[in-house]
């Protein structure tokens, strides 16, 4: 017959319809019907879109209402009141949810709530993120839940907080590339001299560490951190800003017990080619027990191998003072690691040493 329902008819008419496009469209409008709809128990199967809708209107009027949803005890309605509650930009919010982070058994609420409190920004936020971080961390590893782990990251690098960087560069290299790839971004987002500095060690972007003042001292406060990968960059970090200072400050590195941090600080002093570090290799191209040391991130380098007797030959080869040679004949003659041998060889070819022959 051609009628039409208007105003506030219409809106009714649409959630009949499930028309929830509409809906959101009509923006604000639309609240007060959606929350008499919520608060209906009769109409319980429209709760979770009326819920969504009430998101994405963002309207603070919602607030109250969907908190109240977060006693229900239907997973479903509270994971989307949790969602829309974090839509909301309102302070209020903050609270409840770290309520839910902290008290909640769910994994997928805990999930939803991180997100949440990442998109209201509130810098109250960052240290319940931080601690539901190291409460994960503290697992055994085949227990850790890496979906809270991804989504502290991705909350954190939003609130853009520098609390944050120590934890977030702890985590690199320790879990997934794709971890690795939100710790990146977090770190660009937070956008502090020191967050940055970490982005072009962890990125080993030469360009954006030349850009960072204070970039030595970072790189030397890095050489102690937790992280072996963080420690590891820091060292390239050293030999790229070519300080005549680099080489007594990687020289300490040598007592990593990484195996990952001690090979790439022999190959760096390879690189840089400064004989102060002469005798240090010998020591290490002559130990032959390396047990107590670990590499527990299992790391691996392109450009070389993880062996610090073949990385300590070559370092040696590059340096080509006449005091490796006595060591690296020794090897050669007693060595049954054929690897090593090679490398060992090499080395007194550049020395210019004819004895090896």
């Amino acid at each position: 017959i051609g009628w039409e329902p208007i105003n506030e008819e219409g809106i009714y008419y649409l959630i009949a319809l499930n028309d929830w496009k509409k809906l959101i469209h009509m923006g604000t409008s639309a609240v007060e019907p959606l929350l008499e709809v919520l608060e209906d128990e009769n109409s319980s199967t429209l709760h979770r879109e009326c819920i969504k809708a009430l998101g994405e209107i963002r309207d603070k009027r919602a607030v109250k209402p969907l908190l109240e949803v977060l006693q229900n005890k239907k997973t479903s309605l509270r994971d989307e009141a949790v969602k829309a509650l974090g839509q909301m930009g309102d302070s209020t919010v903050v609270k409840p949810l770290i309520s839910v982070l902290q008290n909640e058994n769910s994994s997928a609420l805990r999930v939803q709530s991180i997100r949440a409190l990442g998109s209201t920004k509130d810098k109250r936020a960052v240290e319940p993120l931080i601690g539901a971080l190291q409460r994960e961390m503290q697992k055994p590893r085949s227990e850790v839940n890496t979906a809270i782990i991804i989504e502290v990251a991705g909350a954190l690098g939003k609130i853009k907080d520098e609390r944050a960087i120590t934890h977030l560069v702890s985590l690199y290299n320790e879990y997934t590339d794709y971890l690795n790839k939100k710790i990146k971004h977090a770190l660009l987002t937070i956008n502090t001299k020191r967050s940055k500095f970490y982005f072009a060690i962890l990125s080993s972007d030469k360009n954006k560490l030349l850009e960072i003042d204070h970039a030595w001292d970072l790189a030397v406060e890095s050489l102690y951190h937790e992280n072996n990968w963080v420690r590891r960059q820091a060292i390239w970090a050293l030999m790229t800003l070519k300080d005549y200072r680099a080489v007594e400050q990687i020289i300490k590195t040598l007592n990593d017990k990484s195996l990952t941090v001690l090979c790439y600080a022999i190959y760096a002093l390879g690189e840089i080619g400064d004989n102060r570090v002469v005798t240090s290799l010998i020591d290490i191209l002559l130990k032959k027990d390396f047990s107590t040391f670990t590499n527990g991130d299992s790391s691996t380098f392109p450009e070389h191998s993880c062996d610090p007797r073949s990385e300590a030959a070559v370092a040696l080869g590059k340096i080509r003072d006449i005091r490796a040679v006595e060591a690296l004949i020794e090897v050669v003659e007693e060595s049954a690691d054929p690897g090593l041998m090679e490398k060992s060889a090499w080395a007194l070819s550049e020395l210019g040493d004819k004895r090896h022959e």
